[in-house]
């Protein structure tokens, strides 16, 4: 599992289009599962409906994880979301 805390700054937050961008980036990572936590709540980052309804807005720290198994823990695994972390940003 690897994890990483960030700021979204993307104006729109995850709406419509960036998180249309987000789940699309995060498809491409076969084999791997990307969650996003916030507020204690873990949202499937490869479901647009489940990232819509993290409700994250401009300005809100969220917790990317990223890791292999069914529940996205389990083997340690490196892995560079660099696209997913750049929609954040945009």
């Amino acid at each position: 599992m690897v994890s990483q805390k960030v700021t979204v700054m993307n104006a729109s937050g995850l709406h419509a289009r960036p998180a249309n961008a987000f789940v699309k980036e995060a498809v491409r990572h076969a084999g791997c599962n990307i969650l996003i936590k916030k507020d204690g709540k873990t949202y499937m980052g490869k479901s647009i409906v489940s990232v819509l309804s993290a409700c994250v807005k401009c300005g809100t720290e969220i917790e990317l994880v990223a890791g292999t198994g069914a529940a996205g823990y389990g083997e340690r695994r490196e892995l560079r979301p660099w696209g997913i972390i750049a929609i954040l940003y945009e």
